[in-house]
């Protein structure tokens, strides 16, 4: 009776390791899950036409060979003109990018500052489609516009850099600020 039972449990054991099978058709490549690059506090500098167009400063940088995406913590950026001069500059937490489809998407603390049309974007996540040249928010993201004296928030915010204009999916409320106007000094 003992060794039926140890013949019993030896044949389990047996039969469990060899109905196991591994599904290798499944695993994931090293190169989706590991970075190809990463760096900490990155300085990257973009150049097209022998003029710097884009730079970026971040606490990490990481680069990923399959799929040519970017992700990057932390980071502070700048864009150029033609003339070389600062168009846009920014900041977020989180950077991703992918340089082949040319999407960008940033979160947590979005702040734009788009100095050729004189405005200031906050928002928490915003997306933009370089082939498009479409800013946008999800619908229930709130996005606050500063330009001069006025601010405008509102949410489902929607940019298009061809026609420079922008809407809200939503109603939107603001405030616009008069400035004093200083008195003539009479003599």
């Amino acid at each position: 009776m003992r060794s039926f039972k140890k013949n019993l449990i030896v044949g389990l054991i047996f039969s469990l390791t060899l109905s196991c099978s591994l599904n290798y058709g499944n695993e994931q490549s090293s190169e989706s899950t590991v970075p190809e690059f990463s760096f900490t506090n990155a300085n990257y500098k973009r150049y097209s036409n022998n003029k710097k167009s884009v730079e970026m400063q971040a606490g990490r940088l990481e680069q990923y060979k399959s799929d040519g995406t970017s992700y990057a913590s932390n980071a502070e950026f700048k864009t150029y003109d033609d003339n070389g001069k600062v168009d846009t500059d920014g900041s977020c937490k989180l950077l991703a990018a992918d340089t082949n489809k040319k999407e960008y998407s940033l979160f947590n603390d979005v702040l734009i500052q788009i100095y050729s049309q004189d405005m200031v974007l906050l928002a928490n996540s915003l997306h933009f489609n370089g082939k498009t040249e479409q800013l946008t928010s999800a619908l229930d993201e709130e996005v606050t516009i500063e330009r001069k004296n006025t601010s405008v928030s509102g949410k489902g915010f929607s940019a298009s850099g061809v026609s420079r204009t922008f809407s809200f999916a939503s109603s939107i409320q603001g405030t616009v600020t008069e400035k004093d106007e200083e008195p003539d000094e009479e003599n």
